[in-house]
């Protein structure tokens, strides 16, 4: 491939074409590229565009796909799907008809899916005479106003006479430099817009790359069936490449599937990569063409990339819409499709009832959240939650996705999922919001990590002891409530290693102790200092650290009668100083407490310990080692599988 090509691909810009039936945009495009996107035998036979069509141009070294958009309102699904991720529009009205329905149509569906610039090609300039090209600018100038066309460059051309072509290209040259860049580091997504097979290669699919990157070789799923395939080769406008990236028009060589196992307005992902939802919170905007109000809950056709399904649009905020006006929404989607969006991704709600001089589309808007809450009743509150995620920012919208979650938890993998931030960005917000104690995590950085909001973690600890206390009441001479029982006084939801943190944080700061199987409330200690002789037995107790003798051998090892030395276990016990593993094996709680933080390092660094690797952790025979693995496993830390021991949850 030679330099220049590789210096267009470097920077991809997506144009799309869009207006009325028949005021020239296919031949625009072939007079600009002198490609004809007009590929089905039924276009050509009618002479009107039915599907995307696709083209390319190079302008000072930089590469367009152009995607030539269907104007009958019939193909208003396809145009869509080729509106959603342009960087630029050329909106074509052809000098002769002026501004027509689906002129109005598309112009609305640009600015809804986000749109913000483009150049407006007013066609077959060689039909009219100066008058009345000078009657349809001053038309078109005064439909644009208020819309993001409003101060876009009026070109006359004709794609016969070639007149006006140079001044287009000159004009998308100089928006590609307002253009912000695309993220190439995110989560790779491709809509599927088509679907064939070629000889000697098998399936291949197509379409704009929406973010992210993928390469020969990956591992791909399409959404939302989850059918699996490899990239086996990609072309970047008719080109062979290894890789393509954000912003560019791929074709995709996938191997291990056939043309019926994919489909177009499918998902192209990285497996894991992007969490496909059937509730998702959004901003709609009612069109101001519509004649009447919108009610609380609508049937839609929704429309995302290429994808259209069908949606209940539910009002969060308010019982009925106006035309013209903005609300916060829910989308909800039929079970068996959920959509591969992500925060950020535009959308478009047609209706089913064709309007008078219009369309069916009712509006459109923005993804707020996926995998959102369900929405029970319109209500200042409901908006309110809604709102604060469409309000938020930066680290404040990741603390408000983990808040989300409540006493349950998230981890990282999934947050990735949800809002389709890069690696490196969300493992950075993260540990901001660890240092600021905003959120509380549990185990090091990376996919397995498990995050937690600091307020249900407040919540969560008040819970815990208040159950500690009142099971102190209630059970004046019992030591202690049993771990598992106090874990059933909280709510179901809490994962093992949430319930793990919370009763360290509450031992670290003295609301609980862990003795055991057993959950101590510090207030249930009996007496004071400790005395000489408790001070002796622990002493010997630290020195003997993992080796410490039987019960029975007690008396002799400390040469202290045996009932001295049963007083001071059972004060040792309850002011928490010794841990029982066994009935007749007792260790320091600070070499217990060295011990958990050296298996837990262990585990963080292998995932996993041997019998071996355990015994020479603990530096103690078989004799000692097993108690303790087994003590470690009673208080859920570890589990056993066969011969070796993970992490718990």
């Amino acid at each position: 491939m030679s330099a220049e090509a590789n210096t267009v691909h470097t920077h991809p810009i997506v144009l799309g074409t869009a207006g009325h039936i028949d005021h020239g945009k296919t031949a625009l495009v072939r007079a600009l590229t002198g490609i004809d996107t007009d590929r089905l035998k039924v276009e050509k036979e009618r002479g009107i565009t039915t599907e995307l069509g696709f083209a390319h141009l190079d302008l000072e070294g930089r590469r367009f796909g152009l995607v030539d958009v269907p104007g009958h309102e019939r193909f208003i699904k396809a145009m869509v799907a080729g509106a959603g991720g342009l960087d630029l529009v050329c909106l074509v009205i052809a000098c002769d008809e002026g501004v027509m329905p689906q002129t109005q149509e598309h112009l609305d569906i640009c600015e809804l899916l986000g749109v913000r610039r483009g150049v407006v090609a007013l066609t077959k300039s060689d039909l009219v005479d100066d008058e009345w090209l000078e009657l349809v600018q001053t038309d078109v100038r005064a439909h644009l106003q208020g819309t993001f066309l409003a101060d876009a460059a009026l070109i006359p051309v004709s794609a016969k006479t070639g007149a006006g072509l140079d001044a287009v290209r000159t004009e998308l040259v100089r928006l590609t430099g307002e253009l912000p860049a695309r993220d190439a580091d995110g989560p790779f997504r491709l809509p599927v817009d088509r679907v064939f097979t070629i000889r000697g290669f098998g399936t291949v699919v197509t379409g704009t790359v929406l973010g992210g990157t993928v390469r020969v070789g990956d591992a791909v799923v399409a959404h939302p069936r989850e059918t699996a395939a490899k990239v086996r080769g990609i072309e970047v406008h008719g080109e062979a490449a290894e890789e393509a990236r954000a912003g560019m028009r791929a074709a995709i060589n996938l191997s291990g599937v056939g043309t019926t196992d994919v489909a177009r307005g499918e998902m192209l992902a990285h497996p894991g990569a992007i969490a496909p939802s059937h509730i998702l919170d959004a901003r709609f905007r009612y069109l101001s063409s519509s004649r009447a109000p919108l009610g609380r809950r609508s049937r839609v056709l929704l429309h995302h990339a290429t994808t259209q399904v069908m949606a209940t649009l539910v009002l969060a905020d308010r019982d009925e819409l106006l035309p013209g006006n903005e609300a916060l929404v829910q989308l909800r989607l039929d079970a068996t499709t959920p959509l591969a969006a992500l925060p950020g991704d535009r959308f478009i709600a047609r209706g089913f009832v064709v309007q008078e001089h219009y369309g069916t589309t009712l509006g459109g808007g923005e993804i707020l959240r996926v995998q959102a809450p369900k929405v029970r009743r319109a209500s200042a509150e409901a908006a309110g939650a809604i709102e604060r995620i469409a309000d938020a920012a930066g680290d404040e919208r990741v603390a408000l996705e983990i808040a989300g979650a409540k006493v349950a938890g998230i981890d990282q993998a999934e947050l990735a999922r949800r809002l389709g931030l890069p690696p490196a960005e969300l493992e950075s917000r993260l540990s901001r919001l660890v240092d600021a104690r905003e959120i509380i995590g549990t185990g090091p950085p990376g996919d397995g990590a498990l995050y937690m909001h600091a307020e249900p973690v407040a919540r969560l600890e008040k819970q815990a002891t208040d159950a500690l206390a009142a099971f102190r009441k209630d059970n004046p001479h019992k030591q202690g409530i049993p771990r598992e029982e106090l874990r059933g006084r909280l709510p179901r939801s809490v994962p093992p290693r949430i319930y793990d943190q919370l009763l360290a944080a509450l031992t670290e700061r003295g609301a609980a102790r862990v003795d055991g199987d057993l959950v101590l409330d510090p207030r249930a200690d009996r007496g004071g200092a400790l005395g000489e002789t408790e001070e002796q037995v622990l002493a010997r107790y630290r020195e003997w650290a993992a080796l410490a003798p039987k019960l029975k051998e007690l008396p002799s090892a400390l040469g202290l009668p045996e009932p001295r030395v049963r007083a001071a276990l059972d004060r040792l016990l309850s002011a928490g100083r010794l841990v029982r593993v066994k009935s007749d094996y007792y260790v320091a709680a600070d070499t217990i407490a060295t011990l958990r933080a050296a298996l837990e390092a262990h585990l963080d660094a292998h995932g996993q310990i041997t019998p071996a690797e355990w015994k020479a952790l603990t530096g103690a025979t078989r004799k000692y080692s097993i108690p303790l693995a087994e003590h470690f496993d009673e208080i859920k830390l570890t589990l056993r599988v066969g011969d070796i021991r993970k992490r718990r949850g």
